[in-house]
């Protein structure tokens, strides 16, 4: 029983000297400089007035400075000579951080400061990443390659980004040839690239994540045509593949040459213009969700045909939609039948030819038995009259007795 005791005790005993331990431990501190621009490490500390400040790189010092004489020796680091300095006035209130001018990829990694004194000594460490961020994306097509390809890029980012480019629906990657590469300038900064083959009705969508994922850029591209009847009103899609919240939506039209906006919207302020007044208005009110389709009012041939661009904007995010509208005159297509309905009229027209056909075929028959009637009378009347003789070298020509029907009195004085 004692001895579960005494090892209970110890157990506390460790866990308070670990817990301690840990407490008294000054975590580390991380700090991100933004490439080729000045950057401060932090570092605190109580103090006396007779401090020395040492600033390592890697445990290669880089700084050092002596409380009332100044700076004590050249940096081990050639890299940091002249670029760093403290701030000298604040020394005296406890602030020993250090000040590096135009960072950039080599100055990365673990720092230390390590003030000394006549009653005490401290240290930090700081963690320090430097990063060129990303400030746009861009999602295009191209005929480079000999067909067409869609390419999604950005440059001049610290680290190098992660490029992702898929299509909705999905296809097979063999189908779309992926192909990435990405390449270093002499400050170090990338140009990253992803390209895949253009295929037809699809959503082309890319995304673009920093190497430490502080940001994630999102960018989609759409290309299709549509065609409708002049003077009948005509939807023209656009919704992004996401629920934008805080968007602004613009809507070009493009013809020939020449290109103007034609309709904007500001969800945040809920504020619209348009060139076109009557003529467009939004398919959903305040566009809600990212939806930005616009109704075309009555659209006329000559006028509305053209490339319409759709382009859905918020924050790291970007949704283009190029759309081709053609616009068919309202008498040709009045003249081009579909084709549902040219097939219903082949079996109305043979059904119309049998009624014609039977309906010739019964007023036939009801001629030939009048005929036959007529033809009978006219037989008897003759059989009364005497026989007459036809000389056979006259020529006479035959009869048809269903021709007309001839009374007695005309067949006496025929003979």
């Amino acid at each position: 029983m004692r001895a579960m005791a005494a090892a209970h005790s110890w157990t506390c005993l460790l866990l308070l000297w670990i817990i301690a331990d840990t407490s008294a431990k000054t975590p580390d501190v991380q700090v991100t400089c933004m490439f080729s621009e000045d950057c401060v490490l932090p570092c605190v500390f109580e103090a006396v007035g007779d401090e020395i400040i040492y600033w390592f790189r890697q445990n290669v010092m880089i700084h050092s400075y002596k409380q009332g004489s100044g700076l004590l020796e050249q940096p081990a680091d050639q890299h940091y000579n002249n670029r760093t300095s403290l701030f000298t006035e604040v020394i005296s209130s406890g602030n020993a951080s250090v000040h590096i001018q135009k960072s950039g990829p080599r100055d990365r990694g673990k720092y230390r400061c390590l003030v000394t004194s006549s009653r005490k000594t401290s240290e930090q460490f700081i963690i320090v990443k430097v990063e060129a961020p990303i400030h746009s994306v861009s999602l295009e097509t191209t005929r480079l390659s000999g067909f067409e390809e869609v390419i999604c890029s950005t440059r001049d980012v610290y680290p190098a980004p992660r490029v992702t480019l898929y299509t909705e629906p999905a296809v097979q990657p063999d189908a779309l040839q992926t192909f990435a590469r990405k390449t270093a300038d002499k400050q170090g900064r990338y140009s990253v690239e992803s390209k895949i083959r253009k295929l037809e009705d699809l959503t082309y969508i890319c995304l673009v994540q920093s190497f430490y994922r502080s940001e994630t850029w999102r960018t989609s591209l759409q290309e299709k045509e549509i065609s409708s009847i002049e003077g009948q009103d005509l939807k023209i899609s656009c919704t992004a593949p996401w629920n934008l919240q805080n968007f602004t939506l613009t809507w070009s039209f493009t013809k020939g040459h020449e290109s103007s906006t034609i309709y904007t919207y500001d969800s945040l302020t809920q504020l619209s213009s348009s060139v076109w007044k009557e003529r467009v208005r939004l398919v959903t009110p305040r566009a809600q969700g990212g939806d930005g389709s616009l109704q075309l009012l009555i659209p006329l041939r000559l006028e509305d045909a053209g490339l319409y661009t759709c382009i859905l904007s918020a924050l790291r995010t970007k949704h283009e939609v190029r759309i081709r509208v053609n616009i068919i005159e309202s008498t040709v297509s009045a003249r081009r039948q579909p084709e549902s309905s040219i097939r219903w009229w082949i079996p109305a027209t043979v059904i119309t030819s049998l009624a014609v056909s039977a309906v010739a075929a019964i007023v036939t028959i009801k001629c030939k038995v009048g005929c036959s009637k007529s033809s009978q009378t006219n037989v008897e009347a003759a059989e009364m009259q005497p026989i007459r003789e036809t000389d056979a070298n006259s020529g006479a020509p035959s009869e048809d007795p269903c021709l007309t029907e001839r009374s007695p009195t005309e067949l006496h004085e025929n003979t």
